[in-house]
């Protein structure tokens, strides 16, 4: 059984005056450094989430800022190419206007080419035909060198 003497009370004494030593000595200074540490790690853990929160804001203002800066370059091209090719159409339209113009142009010398030589070749045959008339009426080769050009378009038409 358990007695209960003066070795007894000794021993709790002493147990009791060590453990008052060792947490002044050992277990304060110890559970210290754990609170300072405890601190350390909290205040660096808030002030990583405080900047991972910046970062993250700043990196949305950055996607933010990159997609209207994309719609803004999109816009700007998208103009761009309208205006080019609105002058594209207007050359083209003055490019077409300018060639028929040439075409008709050339037409028009042409038909006045036709005309001319049409009149050239009627005047030359009438002439071989008048000649040609006259040496078998007469039986004398003649040449006939001039004609009345309206009687013959008259006498043509």
């Amino acid at each position: 059984m358990i007695e209960f003497n003066a070795t007894f009370i000794v021993a709790m004494l002493s147990f009791v005056l060590f453990i008052l030593i060792m947490n002044s000595i050992f277990y304060n200074p110890i559970l210290s450094i754990i609170r300072k540490r405890d601190e350390y790690i909290n205040s660096n853990y808030s002030e990583a989430k405080t900047l991972k929160d910046t970062a993250q804001s700043l990196n949305e203002e950055r996607e933010i800022k990159l997609n209207q800066t994309k719609e803004n370059c999109r816009q700007n091209l998208m103009s761009v190419v309208d205006k080019v090719q609105s002058d594209a159409g207007q050359k083209i339209k003055i490019a077409r206007d300018h060639s028929k113009a040439a075409i008709q142009t050339g037409k028009d010398n042409v038909h006045a080419k036709e005309e001319e030589v049409k009149n050239t070749i009627k005047t030359e045959v009438i002439n071989d035909l008048a000649s040609s008339i006259v040496s078998k009426i007469t039986g004398i080769q003649t040449v006939v060198d001039s004609s009345d050009d309206a009687t013959l378009t008259k006498i043509m038409e």
